[in-house]
C-alpha cells in the first residue's frame, strides 16, 4: 500500500483524564434550534474527563484540549455527533476564542491552572513554542502537575523532540506512576525513537491498568506490525474496534496488516468501512486506491475505481501530499496512462521526505518502462 502512515494513525492522548461529576438531563432527544449560532462551531474541552453522555451511559471522557464540532444543542448541552453523546457547555470554551479568553483569565489571576489551560489552547491551535512556555510557567507555579508535564511532553512529541517528550512523560509518571494515558503517550515517543521493547512494555502496563483501552490496543497493534507479528496486530486492532466500533485508525491499521497477509478482501472491507465513517478523510480513500491499482491479485484490481479514489484523496489534500500523489501515479499507470503517471511521480518526489525517495524512484523507473507500479 502507498501506504497507511502508521505513525499518523497512532492515537496520542492530551491530558491526564479525571472523573467528572455533573448532573445530566435525562432528555434523550434534543430540542433542535437550527438558528442556534453554536451549531457548526468548534469547541475545546477545558475539563479533563468531561463526560459525553446519553441517558444510558457515558460514551466518552474528553481529553483536556480535545476539539469537537457542535451538531445540535439542548439548552446548555451540546451534541457531539462524532462521539454520539451530550457534552456540558460549561466544560468547554469556543475554540476560536480560547486563547483570548484564557489570556484574560491569566491577566486577572496568574495561576498554574490558567497557564496550563492556555497552554492546552496553544497546543490545540498548533502554536507549540507558546504552549511549551505556558506549560513551563504552569509547572513553575505548580511543580507536581502530572497533567502539565504530560501535555508539555505531548507538545515536544508533536515538535518531533522525542527525547524531551520521554523526559516529560517519565517525570509525569514519577508523580502518577499508574497513569495509563501517560504510559500510552510515552510508548509513542519510544516508537519514534525505535525503542520498540520500551514501547511494548509501556503499552502492556497501560493495558493491565485499563484492559478496554482502544488507543493502547491500537498502538500495541502498531508495535506488533513493526515486529511483523501480523496475527497479533490484527487481534489488537479487532479488540480496539470491539470497544470503539468507529475507531478509524484501527480499521486502517488492520487493513494494512491484512495486506501484509495477502488477505485483500478483508483489507478492502476495512477501508470501505473507514470511508463510510469519515468521507472527508483522505487516508482510507488513498489506501483503497493503492490496493485497487497495485494488488498482485488480479481479482482485486479495479484500475478505474482506483483512479477515481486517488483523485479524491489528492483533492482532499490539495495535491500537496506526496503519498497521495504516488498513489495517483500508480492509478494512472494501472490505466496505461504512463505520461500522467510520470508527471505525478515527479511531483511526489519533490514533496517526499528523504527516506521515501528511493522507493518512489523505483516507482518512477517502472513508469518510465511503461510497467504498472507495485511495491
Amino acid at each position: 500500500m502507498s501506504r497507511i502512515s502508521i505513525m499518523a494513525a497512532l492515537t496520542v492522548g492530551c491530558c491526564v483524564a479525571l472523573s467528572s461529576s455533573i448532573t445530566y438531563s435525562q432528555q434523550s432527544k434534543p430540542a433542535v434550534d437550527l438558528k442556534d449560532p453554536r451549531i457548526g462551531r468548534k469547541i475545546m474541552v477545558t475539563k479533563a474527563g468531561a463526560q459525553l453522555r446519553t441517558p444510558e451511559a457515558t460514551v466518552w471522557k474528553g481529553y483536556l484540549g480535545e476539539v469537537f464540532t457542535v451538531s445540535l444543542t439542548n439548552g446548555e448541552w451540546l451534541w457531539i455527533q462524532e462521539k454520539g453523546g451530550w457534552l456540558w457547555e460549561k466544560e468547554t470554551i469556543p475554540f476560536d476564542a480560547a486563547i483570548k479568553l484564557l489570556t484574560e483569565r491569566i491577566e486577572k489571576q496568574k495561576t498554574g491552572e490558567h497557564y496550563h489551560l492556555r497552554g492546552v489552547a496553544y497546543l490545540a491551535h498548533e502554536q507549540y513554542d507558546r504552549a511549551i512556555a505556558d506549560f513551563t510557567e504552569s509547572l513553575r507555579l505548580q511543580p507536581r502537575n502530572a497533567g502539565a508535564l504530560n501535555n508539555r511532553g505531548q507538545t515536544h512529541y508533536l515538535k518531533r523532540a522525542y527525547k524531551s517528550a520521554v523526559e516529560d512523560y517519565t517525570a509525569a509518571l514519577g508523580i502518577d506512576a499508574q497513569n495509563p494515558l501517560v504510559l500510552n503517550n510515552r510508548a509513542l515517543a519510544y516508537i519514534e525513537l525505535n525503542d520498540i521493547n520500551s514501547a511494548l512494555s509501556d503499552l502492556q502496563e497501560a493495558l493491565k491498568l485499563v484492559p478496554q483501552y482502544p488507543e493502547a490496543l491500537n498502538n500495541r497493534g502498531v508495535v506488533y506490525q513493526k515486529q511483523r507479528k501480523f496475527d497479533e496486530a490484527i487481534a489488537d486492532f479487532t479488540e480496539a474496534l470491539k470497544f470503539d466500533p468507529k475507531y478509524i485508525d484501527a480499521l486502517e491499521n488492520r487493513s494494512f496488516s491484512y495486506v501484509q497477509k495477502a488477505d485483500y478482501a478483508n483489507a478492502v472491507a476495512d477501508l470501505e468501512s473507514a470511508m463510510k465513517l469519515n468521507p472527508s478523510s483522505y487516508e482510507a480513500a488513498n489506501d483503497l486506491a493503492w490496493i485497487l491499482a497495485t494488488s498482485p491479485d488480479a481479482s482485486v484490481r479495479n484500475s478505474k475505481r482506483a483512479l477515481l479514489l486517488a483523485k479524491q484523496a489528492c483533492e482532499l489534500t490539495h495535491y500537496k501530499q506526496w503519498n497521495t500523489l504516488d498513489t495517483l501515479a500508480a492509478a494512472y499507470a494501472a490505466n496505461g496512462q504512463f505520461g500522467d503517471a510520470k508527471q505525478w511521480l515527479a511531483t511526489s518526489l519533490r514533496f517526499a521526505p528523504k527516506e521515501e525517495k528511493k522507493r518512489l524512484q523505483i516507482h518512477l523507473d517502472l513508469v518510465l518502462a511503461e510497467k504498472p507500479v507495485q511495491d
